[in-house]
């Protein structure tokens, strides 16, 4: 079955190349400037959309979370957050958070296995860029943020895949560089030659898309501009962007949201990973009262108090990261055809805990039931959560169930 899926996948791909060829597209214009190739894919896939999301990005954050300090109350605009989820608030109501359930194998080093069936099978990101996105540029993005050393969440064909961390590199091997040019030419600057030559051969609404996305990539290289000291992005010598380092923790976290959200919205992708950390949380957000590892405001940084006061201004700050990706899904427009499932590796930390857990669903449109609080029992656990959001977009994985109330 896997093997005629991938078959299928090829002959599409090879259908859809013919086409572009004969239209006097060439392979060599769709190598140099993937937004235009991810566009004229999509114009295939539009056809054949049966009105689902088409695009996920799955989250993880390390260290899970205390339900009692977490747990939202209530539902919409008067729902009530915990001190730990308080960085939702802006996304509250487009979010699904599914308290009080459990893990199947919770604890530290098990980052291979969060998105995945077990050790030996491929992850929910390349599972879902396979289903949804086989004839994109890229089938799946695994971007990280300080993750690697202690693990990877992404399997492909039984292959464990470092994350993409460092955001610079990961913008040039997305969005494309104009080759031959003078090193300090834009990357812009290859697609709007690309976009230049097709342009006579889209329809009028197509010509309106092409420039939303071209703006969505301009808007990214400006974030990297400012942050680089206004070079070009993607141009630097090696080893001369802005130190990555704890120092700009926060920052390289944005700017690979908004590079996740500007490939999604170009359909460059379909399916995208973020990690904000590894599973031993050894990285520390200098802007906060802790100064210590986030791993230590959870094992004793708090000395001893009940409310765990570094722990929760950590994760809370962590949860702010995914609710900022939220926000730009929605701004950029694509919110309601994206299903976002953010997981954990445990519940409560400090005590390495199989339940209580937390997790959550956001976006999806009509699709899903959001600005609620579902409360679910120890019944459900993290494959459930991958079932439900792959469900959401028509796809279904051969482990987890449907957690009931999620999908309307």
């Amino acid at each position: 079955m896997k093997n005629e899926h991938l078959n299928n996948m090829m002959m599409s791909r090879r259908r859809l190349l013919k086409v572009f060829m004969a239209s006097g597209i060439s392979t060599a214009l769709l190598r140099t400037a993937p937004l235009v190739s991810g566009l004229l894919y999509a114009r295939d896939a539009d056809a054949q959309s049966a009105g689902l999301p088409n695009k996920t990005v799955s989250i993880y954050i390390p260290g899970g979370s205390v339900a009692s300090l977490w747990n939202p109350t209530g539902s919409g605009e008067s729902m009530q957050l915990g001190a730990m989820s308080a960085g939702y608030e802006p996304v509250k109501t487009d979010c699904n958070f599914m308290v009080n359930m459990s893990h199947s194998n919770a604890g530290h080093g098990r980052m291979p296995i969060l998105l995945a069936k077990n050790w030996g099978s491929d992850s929910y990101d390349v599972t879902m860029g396979n289903a949804l996105g086989p004839n994109l540029p890229f089938r799946y993005l695994n971007l990280g943020v300080h993750s690697n050393g202690q693990g990877q969440l992404t399997k492909d064909n039984r292959n464990h895949l470092p994350f993409q961390e460092n955001p610079f590199t990961v913008f040039k091997m997305v969005f494309g560089s104009a080759q031959g040019s003078n090193s300090k030419t834009p990357i812009m600057n290859a697609h709007m030659s690309a976009a230049n030559a097709i342009k006579n051969r889209l329809a009028g609404y197509e010509v309106q898309r092409m420039n939303d996305h071209l703006d969505a990539i301009s808007d990214t290289q400006r974030r990297l501009d400012e942050l680089y000291g206004g070079v070009s992005c993607g141009i630097a010598p090696d080893g001369t962007e802005f130190p990555l380092t704890f120092d700009t923790f926060s920052q390289q976290a944005r700017l690979q949201a908004d590079i996740a959200v500007a490939a999604l919205q170009c359909n460059l992708t379909s399916s995208v990973s973020l990690a904000f950390g590894n599973h031993q949380s050894e990285f520390r957000i200098p802007e906060l009262s802790f100064q210590g590892h986030y791993h230590n405001a959870i094992h004793g940084g708090s000395r001893g108090q009940p409310n765990y006061p570094y722990y929760t201004e950590m994760r809370s700050h962590l949860g702010s990261l995914s609710a900022y990706l939220i926000q730009k899904l929605k701004a950029a427009g694509i919110l309601d055809s994206t299903v976002v499932l953010e997981t954990s590796d445990m519940g409560h930390a400090d005590k390495h805990s199989a339940t209580p857990c937390s997790y959550l669903i956001a976006g999806g449109g009509a699709r899903v039931n959001r600005g609620v609080v579902s409360d679910l029992g120890a019944g459900y656990n993290q494959h459930d959560v991958l079932h439900t959001a792959a469900k959401a977009c028509g796809v279904n994985l051969d482990f987890g169930k449907e957690i009931p109330g999620v999908i309307t």
